[in-house]
Protein backbone atom coordinates (compact mmCIF):
# COMPACT_ATOMS: atom_id res chain seq x y z
CA UNK A 1 0.00 0.00 0.00
CA UNK A 2 1.29 3.52 -1.10
CA UNK A 3 -0.24 6.57 0.38
CA UNK A 4 0.75 9.89 -1.05
CA UNK A 5 -0.44 13.32 0.77
CA UNK A 6 -0.82 16.53 -0.95
CA UNK A 7 -0.72 19.74 1.54
CA UNK A 8 -0.18 23.08 0.65
CA UNK A 9 3.36 23.53 -0.34
CA UNK A 10 3.99 19.66 0.48
CA UNK A 11 4.22 16.30 -1.16
CA UNK A 12 4.88 13.40 1.49
CA UNK A 13 4.58 9.16 1.94
CA UNK A 14 2.18 8.66 4.74
CA UNK A 15 1.71 5.38 6.80
CA UNK A 16 -1.33 3.08 7.18
CA UNK A 17 -1.43 4.28 10.89
CA UNK A 18 -2.11 8.34 9.70
CA UNK A 19 -5.54 7.55 7.17
CA UNK A 20 -7.95 8.17 9.72
CA UNK A 21 -6.41 11.35 10.85
CA UNK A 22 -5.94 12.25 7.29
CA UNK A 23 -9.85 11.35 6.65
CA UNK A 24 -10.43 14.14 9.07
CA UNK A 25 -8.43 16.73 7.93
CA UNK A 26 -9.26 19.93 6.46
CA UNK A 27 -6.35 20.66 4.35
CA UNK A 28 -5.04 17.42 2.98
CA UNK A 29 -5.43 15.49 0.22
CA UNK A 30 -4.32 11.89 -0.39
CA UNK A 31 -3.91 9.05 -2.51
CA UNK A 32 -3.77 5.51 -1.79
CA UNK A 33 -2.54 2.96 -4.37
CA UNK A 34 -3.27 -0.38 -3.29
CA UNK A 35 -1.37 -3.32 -5.43
CA UNK A 36 -3.31 -6.81 -5.15
CA UNK A 37 -5.58 -6.36 -2.46
CA UNK A 38 -5.50 -9.02 0.33
CA UNK A 39 -7.38 -9.78 3.44
CA UNK A 40 -5.53 -7.01 5.50
CA UNK A 41 -6.34 -4.20 2.93
CA UNK A 42 -10.01 -4.82 2.68
CA UNK A 43 -10.56 -4.45 6.06
CA UNK A 44 -9.19 -0.94 5.80
CA UNK A 45 -11.47 -0.54 3.30
CA UNK A 46 -14.07 -2.07 5.11
CA UNK A 47 -13.26 -0.45 7.97
CA UNK A 48 -11.47 2.29 7.90
CA UNK A 49 -12.91 4.00 5.06
CA UNK A 50 -16.52 2.30 5.07
CA UNK A 51 -16.85 1.23 2.07
CA UNK A 52 -19.79 -0.99 0.82
CA UNK A 53 -19.30 -4.29 0.83
CA UNK A 54 -20.18 -4.79 -2.66
CA UNK A 55 -17.71 -2.20 -3.67
CA UNK A 56 -15.09 -4.45 -1.63
CA UNK A 57 -16.03 -7.29 -3.51
CA UNK A 58 -15.59 -5.71 -6.97
CA UNK A 59 -12.10 -5.30 -5.87
CA UNK A 60 -11.47 -8.64 -5.11
CA UNK A 61 -12.97 -10.19 -8.36
CA UNK A 62 -11.38 -8.32 -11.56
CA UNK A 63 -13.90 -9.91 -13.83
CA UNK A 64 -15.92 -6.53 -13.85
CA UNK A 65 -16.61 -4.27 -17.16
CA UNK A 66 -16.26 -0.29 -16.39
CA UNK A 67 -19.33 1.51 -14.39
CA UNK A 68 -19.57 3.98 -11.65
CA UNK A 69 -21.45 3.56 -8.07
CA UNK A 70 -22.70 6.18 -6.17
CA UNK A 71 -22.72 6.04 -2.65
CA UNK A 72 -23.22 8.15 0.32
CA UNK A 73 -20.30 10.39 0.71
CA UNK A 74 -17.88 8.63 -1.93
CA UNK A 75 -18.14 7.01 -5.90
CA UNK A 76 -16.70 3.71 -6.74
CA UNK A 77 -15.27 3.40 -10.59
CA UNK A 78 -14.41 0.78 -12.40
CA UNK A 79 -11.67 1.37 -15.48
CA UNK A 80 -9.47 -0.89 -17.53
CA UNK A 81 -6.32 -0.50 -18.37
CA UNK A 82 -4.66 -1.67 -22.00
CA UNK A 83 -1.34 -3.26 -23.42
CA UNK A 84 -0.29 -5.06 -25.95
CA UNK A 85 1.48 -8.23 -25.90
CA UNK A 86 3.08 -10.68 -28.52
CA UNK A 87 2.97 -14.86 -27.81
CA UNK A 88 5.85 -17.22 -29.32
CA UNK A 89 3.39 -19.11 -31.52
CA UNK A 90 2.52 -15.82 -33.10
CA UNK A 91 5.55 -13.44 -34.19
CA UNK A 92 5.64 -10.52 -35.19
CA UNK A 93 5.82 -9.89 -39.63
CA UNK A 94 5.88 -7.43 -41.88
CA UNK A 95 1.50 -7.15 -41.25
CA UNK A 96 1.43 -8.32 -37.43
CA UNK A 97 2.32 -5.36 -35.67
CA UNK A 98 1.03 -7.33 -32.24
CA UNK A 99 -0.80 -10.52 -31.00
CA UNK A 100 -3.75 -9.19 -28.64
CA UNK A 101 -4.64 -6.60 -26.03
CA UNK A 102 -4.83 -7.04 -22.53
CA UNK A 103 -7.34 -5.21 -20.51
CA UNK A 104 -6.87 -5.04 -16.82
CA UNK A 105 -9.42 -3.74 -14.01
CA UNK A 106 -8.29 -0.37 -12.27
CA UNK A 107 -10.70 0.70 -9.00
CA UNK A 108 -11.34 3.64 -7.37
CA UNK A 109 -12.92 5.20 -4.49
CA UNK A 110 -13.70 8.84 -4.56
CA UNK A 111 -13.94 10.79 -1.46
CA UNK A 112 -14.03 14.27 -0.08
CA UNK A 113 -9.94 14.08 0.37
CA UNK A 114 -9.15 11.26 -1.32
CA UNK A 115 -8.58 8.67 -3.88
CA UNK A 116 -8.26 5.02 -3.36
CA UNK A 117 -7.20 3.13 -6.26
CA UNK A 118 -6.95 -1.02 -6.50
CA UNK A 119 -5.12 -2.91 -9.04
CA UNK A 120 -4.44 -7.23 -9.20
CA UNK A 121 -0.65 -6.19 -11.11
CA UNK A 122 1.63 -4.01 -11.40
CA UNK A 123 0.38 -1.08 -13.53
CA UNK A 124 2.65 1.37 -15.67
CA UNK A 125 -0.84 3.84 -15.26
CA UNK A 126 0.49 4.28 -11.75
CA UNK A 127 4.02 4.57 -12.75
CA UNK A 128 2.83 7.31 -15.14
CA UNK A 129 0.66 9.12 -12.70
CA UNK A 130 3.27 9.14 -10.12
CA UNK A 131 5.87 10.65 -12.75
CA UNK A 132 3.26 13.58 -13.75
CA UNK A 133 2.47 14.24 -9.97
CA UNK A 134 6.34 14.83 -9.55
CA UNK A 135 7.07 16.86 -12.27
CA UNK A 136 3.76 19.42 -11.38
CA UNK A 137 5.76 19.71 -8.25
CA UNK A 138 4.85 20.67 -4.70
CA UNK A 139 3.58 24.10 -5.28
CA UNK A 140 0.73 22.62 -7.31
CA UNK A 141 -2.95 22.71 -5.63
CA UNK A 142 -4.22 19.20 -5.93
CA UNK A 143 -7.78 18.48 -5.94
CA UNK A 144 -9.26 14.90 -5.35
CA UNK A 145 -10.96 15.60 -8.92
CA UNK A 146 -7.79 16.42 -10.06
CA UNK A 147 -5.72 13.10 -8.92
CA UNK A 148 -9.27 10.87 -10.50
CA UNK A 149 -8.78 13.09 -13.62
CA UNK A 150 -4.81 12.39 -13.74
CA UNK A 151 -5.76 8.38 -13.52
CA UNK A 152 -8.13 8.16 -16.25
CA UNK A 153 -6.25 10.54 -18.53
CA UNK A 154 -3.33 8.20 -18.15
CA UNK A 155 -5.62 5.00 -18.97
CA UNK A 156 -7.39 6.80 -22.01
CA UNK A 157 -4.00 8.01 -23.08
CA UNK A 158 -2.65 4.08 -23.57
CA UNK A 159 -5.71 3.78 -26.45
CA UNK A 160 -4.44 6.10 -29.07
CA UNK A 161 -1.10 3.86 -29.78
CA UNK A 162 -3.42 1.09 -29.95
CA UNK A 163 -5.99 2.75 -31.97
CA UNK A 164 -3.03 3.54 -34.75
CA UNK A 165 -1.63 -0.08 -34.41
CA UNK A 166 -5.07 -0.81 -35.60
CA UNK A 167 -5.26 1.12 -38.67
CA UNK A 168 -1.67 0.55 -39.63
CA UNK A 169 -2.06 -3.26 -39.18
CA UNK A 170 -5.83 -2.82 -41.23
CA UNK A 171 -3.22 -0.55 -43.77
CA UNK A 172 -0.83 -3.05 -44.24
CA UNK A 173 -3.04 -6.16 -44.63
CA UNK A 174 -5.66 -4.63 -47.44
CA UNK A 175 -2.09 -3.65 -49.48
CA UNK A 176 -1.40 -7.49 -48.75
CA UNK A 177 -4.98 -8.88 -49.81
CA UNK A 178 -4.74 -7.24 -52.77
CA UNK A 179 -1.48 -8.84 -53.91
CA UNK A 180 -1.98 -12.19 -52.88
CA UNK A 181 -4.72 -13.20 -50.13
CA UNK A 182 -3.96 -16.28 -48.19
CA UNK A 183 -5.93 -17.81 -45.72
CA UNK A 184 -4.13 -16.37 -42.45
CA UNK A 185 -4.95 -13.15 -43.40
CA UNK A 186 -8.58 -13.59 -43.12
CA UNK A 187 -7.90 -15.16 -39.70
CA UNK A 188 -5.79 -12.26 -39.09
CA UNK A 189 -8.58 -9.92 -39.89
CA UNK A 190 -10.93 -11.87 -37.45
CA UNK A 191 -8.84 -11.90 -34.91
CA UNK A 192 -8.62 -7.98 -35.15
CA UNK A 193 -12.23 -7.58 -35.16
CA UNK A 194 -12.81 -9.38 -31.87
CA UNK A 195 -9.99 -7.35 -30.45
CA UNK A 196 -11.83 -4.43 -31.56
CA UNK A 197 -15.05 -6.04 -30.35
CA UNK A 198 -13.46 -6.40 -26.83
CA UNK A 199 -12.00 -2.99 -26.65
CA UNK A 200 -15.54 -1.19 -27.70
CA UNK A 201 -16.88 -3.25 -24.78
CA UNK A 202 -14.54 -1.09 -22.48
CA UNK A 203 -14.58 2.28 -24.35
CA UNK A 204 -18.15 2.25 -24.55
CA UNK A 205 -19.57 2.53 -20.93
CA UNK A 206 -15.99 4.49 -19.97
CA UNK A 207 -17.54 7.03 -22.59
CA UNK A 208 -20.47 7.03 -20.87
CA UNK A 209 -18.93 7.04 -17.04
CA UNK A 210 -16.57 10.06 -17.88
CA UNK A 211 -19.72 11.92 -19.35
CA UNK A 212 -21.62 11.47 -16.14
CA UNK A 213 -18.40 12.54 -13.98
CA UNK A 214 -17.97 15.74 -16.34
CA UNK A 215 -21.38 16.88 -15.08
CA UNK A 216 -20.49 19.57 -12.42
CA UNK A 217 -23.18 18.48 -9.55
CA UNK A 218 -21.77 15.00 -9.79
CA UNK A 219 -18.29 15.52 -7.44
CA UNK A 220 -20.07 17.86 -5.40
CA UNK A 221 -18.30 16.68 -2.52
CA UNK A 222 -14.89 17.06 -3.67
CA UNK A 223 -13.26 20.24 -4.01
CA UNK A 224 -13.12 20.60 -7.95
CA UNK A 225 -11.63 23.70 -8.79
CA UNK A 226 -12.81 23.70 -12.37
CA UNK A 227 -11.75 19.96 -12.66
CA UNK A 228 -14.44 19.27 -14.49
CA UNK A 229 -13.26 20.80 -17.59
CA UNK A 230 -10.40 17.97 -17.38
CA UNK A 231 -12.61 15.44 -16.86
CA UNK A 232 -14.67 16.64 -19.81
CA UNK A 233 -11.19 16.75 -22.07
CA UNK A 234 -11.22 13.19 -21.03
CA UNK A 235 -14.78 11.84 -21.94
CA UNK A 236 -14.05 13.61 -25.42
CA UNK A 237 -10.85 11.58 -26.02
CA UNK A 238 -13.13 8.68 -25.43
CA UNK A 239 -15.74 9.52 -27.62
CA UNK A 240 -12.96 10.02 -30.29
CA UNK A 241 -11.47 6.90 -29.71
CA UNK A 242 -15.36 5.14 -29.75
CA UNK A 243 -15.45 6.66 -33.00
CA UNK A 244 -12.09 5.55 -34.24
CA UNK A 245 -13.04 1.92 -33.50
CA UNK A 246 -16.77 2.53 -35.29
CA UNK A 247 -14.68 3.75 -38.20
CA UNK A 248 -12.16 1.01 -37.80
CA UNK A 249 -14.81 -1.72 -37.53
CA UNK A 250 -16.65 -0.71 -40.27
CA UNK A 251 -13.36 -0.71 -42.36
CA UNK A 252 -12.27 -3.93 -41.47
CA UNK A 253 -15.30 -5.37 -42.39
CA UNK A 254 -15.12 -3.85 -45.63
CA UNK A 255 -11.28 -5.19 -46.12
CA UNK A 256 -13.16 -8.99 -45.22
CA UNK A 257 -15.35 -8.09 -48.31
CA UNK A 258 -11.93 -7.23 -50.42
CA UNK A 259 -10.31 -10.55 -49.62
CA UNK A 260 -13.45 -12.62 -50.42
CA UNK A 261 -13.48 -10.67 -53.53
CA UNK A 262 -9.81 -10.95 -54.41
CA UNK A 263 -9.90 -14.45 -53.38
CA UNK A 264 -13.07 -15.17 -56.09
CA UNK A 265 -10.95 -12.94 -58.95
CA UNK A 266 -8.06 -15.13 -58.34
CA UNK A 267 -10.20 -18.79 -58.73
CA UNK A 268 -12.31 -17.26 -61.55
CA UNK A 269 -8.39 -16.48 -63.24
CA UNK A 270 -7.65 -20.22 -62.37
CA UNK A 271 -10.89 -21.43 -63.25
CA UNK A 272 -10.10 -19.65 -66.86
CA UNK A 273 -6.67 -20.75 -67.28
CA UNK A 274 -8.07 -24.67 -66.65
CA UNK A 275 -11.04 -23.89 -69.09
CA UNK A 276 -8.25 -23.21 -71.76
CA UNK A 277 -5.82 -25.32 -70.77
CA UNK A 278 -8.94 -27.73 -71.09
CA UNK A 279 -9.83 -26.80 -74.48
CA UNK A 280 -6.97 -27.23 -75.61
CA UNK A 281 -6.19 -30.39 -74.99
CA UNK A 282 -9.95 -31.29 -76.07
CA UNK A 283 -8.55 -30.01 -79.88
CA UNK A 284 -5.71 -32.26 -79.71
CA UNK A 285 -7.63 -34.96 -78.80
CA UNK A 286 -10.04 -34.92 -81.37
CA UNK A 287 -7.58 -34.36 -84.02
CA UNK A 288 -4.90 -37.38 -82.91
CA UNK A 289 -8.05 -39.42 -82.07
CA UNK A 290 -9.22 -38.88 -85.54
CA UNK A 291 -6.15 -39.97 -87.32
CA UNK A 292 -5.68 -42.42 -84.44
CA UNK A 293 -9.15 -44.31 -85.89
CA UNK A 294 -7.91 -47.90 -87.46
CA UNK A 295 -8.96 -46.09 -91.26
CA UNK A 296 -7.89 -47.83 -94.20
CA UNK A 297 -8.02 -45.32 -96.13
CA UNK A 298 -6.92 -41.37 -94.68
CA UNK A 299 -6.07 -38.09 -95.76
CA UNK A 300 -3.11 -37.31 -96.10
CA UNK A 301 -2.23 -41.16 -96.77
CA UNK A 302 -0.55 -43.01 -94.09
CA UNK A 303 2.11 -43.44 -96.72
CA UNK A 304 2.37 -40.04 -97.12
CA UNK A 305 5.88 -38.10 -96.01
CA UNK A 306 3.58 -34.95 -95.44
CA UNK A 307 0.69 -36.59 -93.31
CA UNK A 308 2.43 -36.00 -89.63
CA UNK A 309 3.68 -32.28 -90.61
CA UNK A 310 0.10 -31.58 -91.74
CA UNK A 311 -1.59 -32.86 -88.76
CA UNK A 312 1.13 -31.05 -86.41
CA UNK A 313 -0.39 -27.84 -88.55
CA UNK A 314 -3.95 -28.96 -88.05
CA UNK A 315 -3.49 -28.81 -84.22
CA UNK A 316 -1.80 -25.54 -84.37
CA UNK A 317 -3.83 -23.55 -86.15
CA UNK A 318 -6.79 -24.84 -84.11
CA UNK A 319 -5.08 -24.01 -80.27
CA UNK A 320 -4.26 -21.02 -82.47
CA UNK A 321 -7.80 -20.29 -83.78
CA UNK A 322 -8.85 -20.67 -79.92
CA UNK A 323 -6.69 -18.68 -78.58
CA UNK A 324 -7.91 -15.75 -80.82
CA UNK A 325 -11.30 -16.14 -80.47
CA UNK A 326 -11.16 -16.27 -76.29
CA UNK A 327 -9.01 -12.77 -77.05
CA UNK A 328 -11.82 -11.42 -78.63
CA UNK A 329 -14.48 -12.59 -76.21
CA UNK A 330 -12.95 -11.23 -73.48
CA UNK A 331 -12.19 -8.10 -74.79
Amino acid sequence: MDIKVFSKGETRIAQISEIESLLKSETDIFWVDIFNCTDAEARILRDVFKFHPLAIEDTRNHRQRPKIEEYEGYMFLIINSITIFNTPDKPTSDNLIFSDLSFREIDLFVGRNYVVSVHNLHEATIDEVKRRFDILGKSFNFTTSYVLYTLLDVVVDQYFPIMDMFEEEIGNLEDIILANPDQKHLNRLFELKHMMLHMWRVVWPERDMLSTLAQPHILNFTEQNNNQYYLRDVADHLLWIADMLSTYRDTLSTVIDLYMSSVSNKLNHNVQRLTILTLIIGILTVVSGFYGMNFIHTWPPFESPYGVPFVLLLMMTGIGGLLLLLKRINR
